[in-house]
């Protein structure tokens, strides 16, 4: 790992806006087209939730990465300023892990990465 503003010339994957330095992007599979009110064709499978949980235990255990600094991108995007400011609702996930109609609210978004991690500390 490095500081990307030391050598912002050099080559690297950008996948979390500015968040690249010191920090691991893990993904999952699925919800092509989806929306909040509709997790279209492909939804994320509980398993799937499961192994993303696996995964992010193991990752924190072995690089010492306190389980609070694991975020959805719906939590970053609360911190930077910009969740719910997309009209086509980019970026919303995983602020929840069902459909439903209702709006997006801050509040879930936040509640979603604090369900996640609680999920990913039960597997100690």
């Amino acid at each position: 790992m490095r500081d990307l503003r030391s050598d912002p010339a050099r080559p690297y994957a950008a996948h979390t806006l500015g968040r690249n330095s010191w920090s691991i992007g893990l993904a999952v599979c699925g919800m092509a087209d989806a929306r909040p009110s509709d997790f279209g064709r492909f939804p994320l499978a509980e398993a799937q939730i499961d192994g993303l949980c696996v995964v992010a235990r193991r990752l924190a255990d072995a690089y010492h990465i306190p389980l609070a600094a694991i975020r959805t991108h719906a939590e970053a995007a609360l911190e930077d300023g910009y969740f719910g400011a997309d009209d086509d609702e980019l970026r919303w996930d995983i602020a929840r892990l069902a459909p439903r109609a209702e709006p997006l609210e801050a509040r879930e978004a936040a509640a979603t990465g604090e369900a996640l991690r609680a999920r990913i500390a039960a597997l100690r």
